[in-house]
């Protein structure tokens, strides 16, 4: 029996009738469970991570699709008609003011030129990168490699600052959608490869054609228009497709904590987890961007908190991989790297918010090392530095429009270390680290006589810190069932030039199920 013929649970609690290909249950029955609950850290151990087709030869590439032709001109015109949907949406559907746009404001617009705005913290960090994914996947989806598909994400953020919003071009916005967007469009276009199967038929082709719409809808639209999303052909669509993955659900409980006098101290939140390894990066070539990342999501059930609570990419861009005469295994590459934090405040009496913190954008080193041990036993150890372009953290005193964060750019350091003990216990500690300042400033403004649009600032002047500890137990069930408890400390620091600073601690603590595929 293999992987393959077993039921995919997907991210929305349906049940598909399709298999995920990979390694015999029998030859999973030998790894070590535990382990594999490095896939919650930023770039892992991937020992565990099997081929997805054991035995493959020659043959098998007699079975991937060929590689589409590259349609430029097509990709061009699928982001106009992109954001032509998206204002037909917001104007005549949901009616949005800045939709509203004439002749005036987009001239208005280029008079103007860029400023920063203040949407909220999940529009302009979390939405805006998923929004330039998909200007990003109409040319990724048209047969135009990584390099080749990111100015299309730039092309179509332009187009939506400048022509059809009322308010003037975003600075954040064009940086968060063109970089941001490079990442979550690349990450969702490989998805979508492993999700799709070209030789499916009758309901399984529909199951797998559905669940590559949801994971990456451009192309989910381009499959329907030219026809491939019912031509029988080969099984796998792109070379994307024939890459070993690991992926894990979580569903559990965490509690959230503050240090701080209130009424209402803690917050009790259901939550579902989505963690993924792409690829093992002690055996890859390491020159092609995202051919090796992680990916993790949470969504928080049943509170008052976010929706989306985290979300982390982190992606080789370029690498290499080193065997050392032991066994152990390197990879040092440069990484690109998406980390998003958010939560609201635990009570109704109190403007106090736990943390909210985004590295939208950063760019920097990694070091990946892997060492085996006597009995099957592992030690893992990773460390990136990352400079960060655009990324957001909590204001504890300014409020304007739809703005309670402030703005700005800097740095993170993050290190991780996890211990596997005979192929059942899963040792986790892991320290992450996020510096922002922000210096063009809100304050001594007039607030009451000036328009919000046109206020153009990052937040108020100031450098702030989060600093996230967290220690993690798992226990193997089964190859693919664990249970596991984490507990996490949150210390947010900001230093404001015209406020007294702010220090807080926020603890977490998570109990979880996690099945593996």
């Amino acid at each position: 029996m293999t992987i393959g013929r077993k039921i995919l649970r997907v991210c929305l609690g349906i049940t598909l009738p399709f298999g995920v290909w990979g390694a015999p249950v029998e030859s999973l029955d030998s790894l070590d469970v535990a382990r594999r609950d490095t896939s919650l850290v930023d770039c892992v151990e991937a020992g565990y991570i099997q081929p997805l087709f054991p035995g493959a030869g020659d043959s098998l590439r007699l079975d991937i699709a060929e590689p589409p032709k590259k349609r430029p001109w097509l990709s061009g015109v699928e982001v106009v008609g992109t954001n032509l949907l998206f204002h037909v949406i917001t104007r005549y559907i949901i009616h949005e003011d800045y939709a509203q746009i004439t002749w005036s404001s987009i001239k208005n617009n280029f008079k103007t030129g860029f400023l920063w705005d203040n949407d909220k913290f999940n529009t302009n960090l979390f939405f805006h990168p998923y929004q330039g994914g998909l200007y990003f996947n109409c040319a990724r989806s048209n047969g135009l490699n990584f390099w080749e598909s990111a100015p299309y994400a730039l092309f179509g953020s332009s187009i939506w600052e400048l022509f059809l919003e009322l308010q003037p071009p975003s600075t954040n916005d064009i940086i968060s959608t063109t970089l941001g967007g490079m990442a979550l469009g690349e990450v969702s276009y490989r998805l979508s490869s492993l999700a799709l199967n070209g030789q499916a038929r009758g309901w399984n082709r529909f199951a797998h054609e559905a669940v590559g719409f949801v994971l990456n809808p451009v192309r989910g639209v381009n499959r329907l228009i030219t026809g491939e999303a019912w031509r029988i052909g080969p099984r796998y669509v792109d070379r994307a497709a024939t890459v070993p993955f690991y992926f894990q659900f979580d569903a559990g409980y965490r509690v959230l904590s503050c240090t701080d006098a209130q009424p209402d101290r803690s917050r009790h939140i259901g939550f579902v987890g989505f963690n993924m390894v792409y690829n093992d990066p002690f055996e890859i070539g390491g020159n092609e961007p995202f051919e090796h990342f992680t990916a993790r999501m949470l969504l928080n059930l049943f509170s008052r908190q976010p929706a989306i609570g985290e979300a982390n990419i982190c992606a080789s861009i370029w690498g290499r991989a080193h065997e050392f005469k032991s066994g152990n295994d390197l990879f040092a590459g440069i990484f690109q790297n998406y980390n998003y934090y958010d939560s609201e405040s635990f009570a109704t009496e109190s403007s106090y918010t736990p943390f909210r913190i985004a590295e939208t954008v950063s760019y920097g080193p990694g070091v990946l090392y892997r060492a085996r041990l006597r009995n099957n036993d592992m030690l893992v150890l990773n460390g990136f530095v990352s400079g960060i372009v655009l990324g957001g953290s909590l204001s504890d005193y300014f409020q304007f429009h739809d703005r309670d964060y402030n703005l700005g750019s800097g740095y993170s350091v993050r290190a991780n270390g996890y211990f596997s003990l005979r192929q059942r216990l899963g040792f986790y500690l892991a320290t992450e680290n996020y510096h922002i300042f922000t210096w063009k400033g809100y304050e001594q403004k007039d607030y009451e006589n000036i328009d919000q649009n046109y206020l153009n600032a990052q937040g108020d002047v100031s450098n702030a810190r989060l600093h996230k500890l967290n220690f993690r137990i798992s226990y193997s069930i089964s190859p693919q069932l664990s249970v596991a408890a984490e507990t996490a400390w949150y210390r947010r620091k900001t230093d404001y030039k015209y406020y007294p600073d702010v220090r807080s601690d926020t603890f977490e603590f998570r109990l979880m199920l996690s099945y593996h595929i």
